[in-house]
């Protein structure tokens, strides 16, 4: 619509003052105009072709600029014939501009206040250039106006950062952990859905139970409970790497997933994470000190599963494998691994017979 209102002005300013330069200004009107339309179609395309993409707005940036300039450089031509008529045609559109350049570009604030500083100056700077004196009055008036642009400006973007914190922190909650802090299940229901199977790629998906959890609850109180719960994640957090993924699916069980680790040291960590939960009592305040186990069942991919959906199935069941076997191992699915010898001493991972 902007673009519409300045290519009545300047062709008004053309009717009325037969100027050539209000012919070019026409042009370079039509001009941009299309340039503009083509930019939005392109992106328009680009988001129908890859859905949640974020298109370039390089030439978007370019384009609004040159626009800015164009209808400042229009303005000041306006301004300095002294016509009343455009005079009056041309401080409306500068007006009418300046609300949708502060709405529209908030998110972005100093380019945004370039683009006013792009309409509003030659519009001044015109009004001084006409020889009417009482035109003057425009100046002092310049300096409480653009604070106001920038005022608007900045209350929009802050409201903008206010929501976008607020989203983040609701994203935060629904897919972590309250207690532990960690992904809980819909977190790592998500990050999984982002990771694609490559056969160049190797991945493990780790599921751990807790033994005597439930014990802890009985004899100690759920607070017990929890704080214990709060424990084990920090010792698992403490034995797996920063690109590692940790997360609490519900009670007493908790899943890692492993990249690009080879199959045979999967085994190793198993055993790691099942010492680092049972080897020491918890403290649980008040005199209060519980043990438990761990038993853990895992799976690799590409070599147990042909999918990440696979991988959680296969290693669920080489879990109830290990809680089979007498709890406080770690058992791992798949036919490669049955070449293995079964070890059925607390932390030493062997083949699910499955």
């Amino acid at each position: 619509m902007g673009s519409l209102c300045a290519l009545a002005v300047a062709g008004v300013a053309l009717f009325r003052s037969g100027n050539a330069t209000f012919g070019f200004f026409v042009g370079l009107e039509l001009a941009l105009m299309t340039a503009r339309f083509v930019d939005w179609q392109r992106r328009a395309r680009q988001l129908r072709h890859e859905p949640g993409c974020d298109p370039t707005i390089d030439t978007s940036v370019i384009l609004s600029t040159v626009w800015c300039t164009l209808q400042g450089s229009l303005a000041f031509a306006i301004m300095r014939s002294g016509d009343l008529v455009l005079c009056v045609l041309s401080a409306t559109l500068v007006m009418a501009l300046i609300g949708p350049l502060c709405a529209r570009n908030y998110a972005a604030p100093r380019f945004a206040f370039l683009l006013v500083l792009l309409c509003d100056l030659p519009f001044v700077a015109g009004a001084l250039a006409s020889g009417e004196a009482w035109l003057a009055i425009i100046l002092p008036m310049t300096p409480p106006f653009l604070l106001g642009a920038m005022q608007i400006i900045a209350t929009f973007h802050k409201s903008m950062l206010s929501t976008l914190a607020a989203h983040a922190k609701v994203l935060h909650l629904a897919q972590h952990d309250s207690l532990t802090g960690i992904l809980n299940r819909q977190g790592m229901d998500e990050a999984l859905s982002q990771i694609l199977p490559h056969r160049d790629r190797q991945m493990a998906l780790i599921c751990i139970d807790l033994d005597g959890f439930k014990q802890v609850n009985d004899q100690h109180g759920h607070g017990a409970g929890d704080l214990l719960l709060v424990k084990v994640a920090e010792r698992l957090r403490e034995q797996i790497r920063s690109e590692d993924l940790l997360g609490r699916m519900g009670g007493d069980e908790f899943m890692v997933v492993v990249r690009d680790m080879e199959p045979h040291r999967i085994g190793p960590l198993a055993d790691r994470l099942i010492s680092a939960i049972s080897r020491y009592a918890y403290d649980l305040g008040g005199g209060t000190v519980a043990r438990v186990g761990a038993s853990i069942g895992f799976a690799c991919l590409p070599e147990d599963a042909a999918s990440t959906l696979q991988l959680r199935l296969r290693a669920d069941e080489a879990l109830y494998a290990a809680k089979g076997a007498g709890k406080g191992v770690g058992r791992r699915y798949g036919a490669l691994a049955a070449a293995a010898p079964p070890m059925d001493s607390p932390g030493r991972s062997g083949a699910a017979g499955m």
